[in-house]
């Protein structure tokens, strides 16, 4: 064995303040630079963790983002859908798409429904035939609730637009979807028409048919219909007045339609020959 022997001098030094103080320094040092050492070493190997993306399919985005954060993702909002039937800010669409898997701190791509229908302007189509003016009105999502007869030289053309009762100008910026009552000139006469066969067809079919003609869609009980997907299946099989042989009825008036998802009970009728009519 060796004798390491201390000079008085250096043992002075190894105890004095000076020493300790530098020794703690470096300790200290040393603690947290395997500090930091460590937490790199964990945030690189969480950063390479592999996770399952959710389904978020008609969440709200504010619970889609904290479902997101507690599995270590990010929210992010590329596009916005006007979508009539959906509430704002539900979201509609994801990327990447459910069930894949991806690292933590990846962003999903997320589209969401509008929280407002966006604004058109109300179309010029006075003095316009209606099926004219019913058509540029679709096109602008527009929609036609009701149409209003009235005495006019200009037969079966549109000579005004109203809301509720208030006239509308043309170029006044309505919601998208917003619903408006045509004032459709009739001549110095009643004009009387055949009654539409309507058999078969959907609701919102029924409807442009009968706009198209100069007519409103009256009562529309859904028989036999339960549930959600019941009524989007409902068709026509009933209507009053029904179209029989030569029953006419006066622009303006309204027919009441019954509707169900029973094809048992639809009447045998050529459902191409009526929706021809809606091109």
């Amino acid at each position: 064995m060796f004798n390491v022997y201390l000079k008085p001098d250096m043992l002075k030094f190894i105890f004095s303040k000076k020493f300790i103080v530098q020794s703690l320094l470096a300790l200290l040092v040393a603690c947290v630079a395997i500090g930091g050492a460590y937490n790199y070493l964990i945030s690189y190997t969480e950063r390479d963790e592999v996770v399952e993306v959710p389904d978020l399919t008609g969440y709200d985005i504010f619970e889609a983002e904290v479902f997101l954060k507690d599995s270590r993702l990010e929210a992010k909002i590329i596009d916005s859908l006007y979508l009539p039937n959906k509430t704002g800010g539900e979201i509609v669409d994801q990327e990447p798409i459910p069930g894949s898997s991806v690292k933590t701190g990846r962003k999903i791509y997320l589209t969401i429904a509008r929280y407002g229908a966006p604004m058109v302007k109300l179309p010029n189509i006075i003095d316009q035939t209606l099926p004219l003016a019913m058509a540029k009105l679709n096109s602008y999502d527009i929609k036609v609730d009701q149409i209003i007869n009235r005495p006019s030289d200009c037969t079966d053309c549109v000579i005004g637009i109203e809301i509720k009762g208030k006239k509308v100008p043309v170029g006044t910026k309505l919601a998208k979807g917003s619903k408006i009552n045509l004032l459709v000139g009739e001549g110095a006469t009643g004009e009387k028409i055949p009654v539409p066969m309507l058999y078969r067809l959907t609701v919102d079919e029924a409807q442009k048919l009968l706009n198209l003609d100069g007519l409103n869609l009256g009562a529309t009980p859904y028989l036999d219909c339960e549930n959600a997907e019941d009524s989007s299946s409902a068709r026509v099989f009933r209507q009053n007045p029904a179209p029989d042989g030569s029953a006419v009825i006066s622009r303006g008036s309204s027919i009441d339609l019954y509707l169900t998802s029973d094809q048992s009970q639809m009447p045998n009728v050529n459902l191409d020959s009526i929706k021809a009519l809606l091109k």
